[in-house]
């Protein structure tokens, strides 16, 4: 069985032998050429397959090995032929810089497929599909009755046994197992900690306290999968603590963090709303994704101002939000029509067409408001939803007094057409 890109089933101990080894008949291969034949520049041949292969193993920590080879070759250069310049620094420099950038490539690609997109719910599904490491199961272990046993298991130098134990004990529900499937969340394989985060995610309340600690952690597959099982669990307890991994540095972790606070549901209502006015870009993106999973005319009416947001990724996140909401954000949003700028009406016409045609009849009725505003936007949306049903409504709304109302008309009529 193979898993991962970098190809982690591959011993600790052997990895750092054939490190160690390549460093040394690397560095003795630089010491050779620049003394024996006085060529400075041939390190380049040595080293850098070395830092290729720290960079796919250890990902970002390659950058270590990268420092120490950028060290020894100055020494050497110092040594040989005394202060270095710019150019044996420059080249030095360059070994960090290549083996963080590769460790950073290799580790993006181990990550995650790339169909896992913020903000589609279906991408747990595809997580749980292509990231699991094999469906056999030891007869031995699977009759395993003992939660000690489990436990011990989790530290089995087999995959297949530490899968297999941790989606065990997420079954059983013992609280015993919490510490150590956290401790899992930072497993070398993709698969296992994946269930590590879903058992936690089923062991409930007593896993949250760890859980949001490792919203910290320094490993982004550690805080999204946290997110992930807190959302699971939906203890208010980490609301808190999720509204800051809105904040995270990974677009994934926040969008996470956010679909989690939408399954903790109304508890977490009023801070989202307060967010989606008053926090950051970040956050407030986050608030709209989360509260478009909980609804309700309080969070119809904040994601409805949020339409008219300065930061362009809050509206559209604003703008999915109420389509997934759909119907019952109809009538809040043709209201908004005769309260809102040019631009915003735009952007609302936009979210009724989304919306599609259970928006078609208030449209067609508000095409009668006395506000001019809203019979204008009213139109717009029309022509987004391509309904050939409010041809009749939109023909009539060209002999409006209002140059704006004939004009939304005449463009909803020409889109109509076109579809």
């Amino acid at each position: 069985m193979k898993i991962g890109l970098s190809g982690r089933r591959t011993s600790a101990r052997f990895r750092f032998l054939v490190i160690a080894l390549v460093t040394g008949l690397s560095i003795l291969l630089e010491l050779v050429v620049h003394f024996s034949f006085g060529i400075a520049i041939v390190y380049t041949h040595f080293f850098y397959p070395l830092l290729i292969l720290a960079a796919f193993w250890y990902h970002r920590r390659a950058v270590y090995i990268g420092v120490f080879l950028a060290g020894t070759h100055i020494l050497v250069e110092y040594v040989g032929a005394g202060p270095p310049g710019p150019d044996v620094i420059i080249r030095a420099a360059m070994f960090a810089a290549v083996a963080y950038i590769l460790g950073y490539i290799f580790e993006r690609i181990e990550r995650r497929p790339r169909d896992l997109l913020p903000g589609r719910p279906e991408g747990e599904r595809t997580v749980r599909r292509h990231l699991e490491v094999g469906r056999s199961f030891t007869g031995a272990l699977q009759r395993k009755r003992d939660v000690g046993r489990l436990i011990a298991a989790l530290s089995s130098r087999n995959p297949d046994v530490r899968y297999q134990a941790a989606e065990a004990l997420g079954k059983r529900g013992d609280a015993r197992a919490v510490e150590p499937l956290t401790a899992l969340l930072k497993d070398g394989e993709s698969g296992v900690r994946w269930r590590a985060a879903e058992a936690l995610g089923r062991l409930g309340r007593p896993a949250v306290e760890p859980l949001i600690r490792a919203l910290h952690d320094e490993d982004v597959d550690v805080r999204w999968m946290a997110a992930v099982a807190l959302g699971d669990i939906g203890d208010p307890r980490a609301i808190g603590p999720l509204m800051e991994a809105l904040r995270d540095e990974d677009t994934y972790v926040r969008s996470r963090a956010a679909l989690a606070l939408g399954r903790i549901g109304e508890p977490a209502r009023e801070t989202l709303v307060l967010a989606l006015h008053e926090g950051d870009e970040r956050v407030r993106w986050g608030a709209a994704l989360a509260l478009g999973s909980i609804g309700g005319d309080r969070v119809i009416e904040a994601l409805v101002a949020a339409l008219g947001d300065p930061d362009s990724h809050v509206q559209n996140r604003a703008t999915g939000a109420l389509e997934e909401i759909g119907e019952p954000a109809i009538s809040h949003l043709i209201g908004a029509f005769g309260k809102s700028d040019p631009k915003t009406r735009l952007t609302i016409a936009e979210t009724l067409g989304g919306i599609g045609r259970p928006a078609v009849q208030p449209l067609k009725r508000a095409m009668n408001d006395e506000d001019c505003r809203v019979r204008a936007g009213a139109a717009l949306a029309l022509g987004e939803v391509g309904d050939p049903g409010a041809v009749d409504a939109l023909i009539e709304a060209l002999n409006d007094e209002h140059t704006d109302v004939k004009q939304a008309a005449r463009e909803a009529l020409r889109r109509i057409r076109e579809v």
